[in-house]
């Protein structure tokens, strides 16, 4: 069996091809670059709240962890959610200054991913005639 010369140019141009793309979008080259599913779809912000790096989010439950990457520089930050806000995550300024470019206060290419299944529920209100340990003594 005879393979033809332009056999065997194709199959090599085939290989480069498909090696570069591999490189290419492994490097952030090729707008392609595959990505986590994110959780969020739209751009994040962030509050000037202080304290460690934190979010607060409309779509999960306080105690959710999850994971920000802006997908312009590759910076993630995992952050704890704290409260409710009004958009899927809000970072505070620490976290934003995690992943956030110079300058840039908003994060349009990004990917949200959350780390841990269920949040844990909210510990339970104490019964009635119970005292909370630190809490006064009625009466």
């Amino acid at each position: 069996m005879r393979v033809q010369r332009k056999h065997v140019l194709a199959a090599t141009v085939a290989v480069l091809a498909a090696a570069g793309v591999a490189v290419g979008t492994g490097f952030g080259f090729a707008g392609t670059a595959p990505a986590g599913q994110s959780v969020c779809s739209g751009s994040v912000t962030f509050s000037a709240e202080g304290g460690a790096p934190a979010a607060t989010s409309d779509r999960f439950p306080v105690g959710t962890r999850l994971r920000v990457t802006n997908l312009d520089n590759n910076r993630a930050a995992t952050v704890t959610v704290t409260g409710p806000s009004g958009s899927c995550v809000l970072l505070n300024a620490a976290a934003m200054e995690l992943v956030r470019e110079p300058g840039k206060n908003v994060i349009r290419r990004n990917v949200v991913e959350r780390l841990d299944g269920e949040a844990a529920p909210p510990a339970a209100p104490p019964a009635a005639g119970t005292v909370r340990p630190g809490a006064a003594s009625p009466g």
